[in-house]
């Protein structure tokens, strides 16, 4: 789906997220509060910052979890294992190992509880990482030292009409503990689970959404898939790029252009990065793909798929899912399918396709084609009726990763603009990635496919997406990979698509080229997260400042693979429901599990795990192991001609590729676009020269 907000078109949220400092910050002392307190990270989710304060007009529930700080030491520490050069690089912990050491102890559990218990709160869940509470808003004023409130919003306007919009709820003055806990809670966080009711008097239903999104999750597939198996038609697809040209109206000082790619094969991308004539596959790695549902057909369709194309699908054992009874019991149908409009693209029937489904065979088949012999573990998280629950659960599913030690690197296409949540939530997110990093579990998460900010009017901010915006991420974004007769890749574009039709009369265009923008790699600045030191050196100063409006801050995307709507997936599902078909598919939801498949082979070729890859990565900016992907000239950009249902039927639009919208832009160097570029056939074997 595009990315935004649950207020998808407010123009003042992407000045929230250009704003890196307009939520309280986490070491901001709280003004009311006591002097013997120590400040937690802002609970609010940002957004709500957009609004205006006001009393709460309502007692909500609140349903929270109080995340638990463990013992000192475990970032620096996870710095230390994951940074060629220092003296612990590569010396990583057993799951066990991180608990006794880092994790929270018997004490700590029973001394949060007591407190929260003591302060009226009750007590729903106990974990090794967080305590689960229900609490009234006087309740959580009292113990940490705020007050919750609501943020208020102006009606949404919407061709010529305007309609309520539900206030959110956050805190003012501070969030904090006393000093005695300070030491032991690291957030708290599930503020925004709570729906606040509409004023009585804003009746009017919205023609748009402007309630909590239908899911939260990034599933960049939607949008941009193709059928494989499309009508024929005059423009006859092409099965490597220019295999086909066709005559077109004039367009860029020329008249002719290749048609659409038909979709490569799982043999080209293979070929293209290097994997068909490596002695590196992923052998003895194992990569877990993270996300909500489980298919039951996923093996089948992958092994289907792969036999279709003359290659070898899973073995016996090397495909594996790991997910609790709780799955069953939470996702169904109406979890995990989608009837929107942009969904129709993609299916015959009525009545919508898996979303899920769909997903998880991009992600799982993606692995499987750069690293055919890594060990691919599908870890499936709950559903959830609530969105942000649903991103919760998410982060259940990736902490089961490191607390059971299932995988050495991790691809997700979960993630969500920024603004929706809050520094809380980056913090219990960064605990779990801290440990996967003391344990060697690297994990790779798609940057996302909004490139700025899309929703009506369209914005020029980028919509940084969470938690691929964390620094314990490697974020993966996007280009346009052009492969050749021979399997070889040609070209290299940074990933971002416009495209407009042919009129009626075969004279012109609808409207002039480039036309509509359908979707690119999403860069930028984090709202969170400081500049991490492994991107001090590379990352342009002008860049991590904003051209000097803000201090240092994360860049986002870190690498870089194929997200162009141009890789032939098999699912179940995609032609008519519950039979099995091929899709062209595309977004950062296949990039980031196509470079995790590349970061396998290098675990392989390197003999030991990479763990928290940044800081090696960035270390190999500027060398062979990486190609650049430089800018295209925007008086001659590249452009495929035929069909292109990201915006309607027929098969005559013209799709210009190469250019994200502003402020993004692809450098020479480091870039917002594609981060320092894309791997090399020289990639896996680079690690062992950083030593380790």
């Amino acid at each position: 789906m595009a990315l935004g907000g649950r207020r998808a078109g407010f123009a003042v949220l992407a000045a929230v997220a250009a704003t890196l400092a307009l939520a309280p910050s986490a070491a901001t002392p709280a003004s009311a509060s006591p002097p013997a307190r120590v400040a937690l990270p802002d609970p609010t989710p940002l957004e709500a910052y957009a609004g205006t304060p006001a009393t709460l007009a309502s007692a909500p529930a609140l349903t929270l979890r109080v995340y638990l700080s463990g013992q000192p030491g475990r970032a620096a520490a996870a710095l230390a294992v994951s940074t060629p050069g220092r003296p612990r690089y590569g010396r990583y912990l057993t799951a066990a190992q991180f608990q006794r050491r880092y994790g929270a102890t018997a004490a700590q559990i029973k001394t949060v509880s007591d407190w929260l218990t003591s302060q009226g709160m009750t007590i729903t869940a106990t974990t090794p990482h967080y305590i689960a509470v229900n609490a009234t808003a006087p309740e959580l004023n009292t113990a940490f030292g705020t007050t919750v409130i609501q943020y208020d919003f102006p009606p949404f306007s919407f061709d010529g009409h305007e309609f309520p919009v539900p206030p959110e709820i956050g805190t003012s003055g501070g969030f904090s503990v006393p000093a005695a806990l300070g030491g032991d809670i690291a957030a708290v966080t599930g503020l925004q689970f709570t729906n606040l009711p509409v004023a009585a008097s804003a009746s009017e239903k919205p023609a748009t959404p402007t309630a909590r999104p239908a899911t939260p999750t990034a599933r960049e597939a939607t949008p941009t898939t193709r059928q494989a198996t499309a009508a024929a038609d005059s423009y006859h697809c092409s099965q490597y790029w220019g295999q086909h040209t066709e005559t077109i109206p004039s367009a860029y000082g020329r008249t002719s252009a290749p048609t659409q790619l038909c979709g490569y094969t799982p043999g080209q991308l293979r070929t293209a990065y290097g994997v068909s004539s490596s002695r590196y596959t992923g052998k003895g790695v194992t990569i877990a793909i993270v996300m909500n549902d489980r298919s039951p057909t996923m093996l089948t369709d992958a092994n289907r798929f792969f036999r279709g194309h003359g290659l070898t699908g899973f073995a016996s054992g090397q495909y594996t899912e790991n997910a609790p009874a709780s799955v069953a019991a939470t996702c169904d149908d109406s979890d995990a399918t989608d009837n929107s409009e942009a969904s129709q693209i993609v299916q015959d029937e009525p009545g919508g396709f898996n979303v899920n489904a769909l997903e998880e065979a991009i992600d799982v088949e993606s692995a499987h084609i750069t690293a055919p012999a890594a060990h691919v573990v599908y870890v499936a998280a709950n559903c959830d009726e609530d969105p942000f629950g649903e991103v919760q659960d998410l982060l259940d599913a990736a902490t089961r990763v490191v607390d059971q030690h299932l995988a050495n690197v991790v691809s997700g296409s979960f993630s969500d603009d920024e603004t929706l949540y809050s520094p809380a939530d980056g913090t219990a997110w960064d605990l779990t990635f801290e440990q996967g990093a003391l344990e060697g579990v690297g994990f790779d998460l798609a940057s996302g496919d909004g490139g700025p900010d899309l929703s009506p009017p369209v914005q020029t901010t980028p919509t940084i997406c969470f938690p691929s915006s964390s620094p314990w991420v490697t974020a993966v974004g996007g280009t346009t990979l052009e492969i050749g007769k021979n399997g070889a890749a040609i070209a290299d574009y940074p990933w971002g698509d416009d495209a407009t039709q042919v009129n009626a009369a075969g004279t012109g265009y609808t409207a002039p080229p480039p036309g509509e923008f359908l979707g690119g790699s999403t860069g930028g600045l984090s709202a969170f997260f400081a500049e991490p030191a492994y991107q001090k050196p590379v990352v342009p100063a002008a860049l991590a400042t904003g051209g000097g409006t803000s201090t240092a801050r994360r860049v986002v995307p870190d690498i870089s693979a194929n997200a162009e709507p141009s890789e032939l997936i098999g699912y179940t599902g995609a032609i008519t429901t519950g039979a099995y078909g091929q899709i062209v598919e595309g977004g950062t939801s296949a990039a980031a599990p196509l470079f995790a498949g590349l970061e396998a082979d290098a675990i392989q070729a390197t003999g030991h795990p990479l763990g928290f890859l940044n800081p090696a990565l960035y270390q190999l900016s500027g060398t062979a192991a990486l190609q650049a992907v430089s800018p295209v000239n925007p008086a001659r950009p590249p452009m495929v001609i035929g069909a292109q249902p990201g915006i309607g039927d027929g098969n005559n639009y013209l799709t210009i590729l190469g250019e994200d919208q502003a402020p993004l832009q692809a450098t020479r160097g480091y870039d917002d676009e594609t981060g320092l570029g894309t791997a090399s056939p020289s990639f896996p074997t680079a690690f062992t020269r950083l030593g380790g």
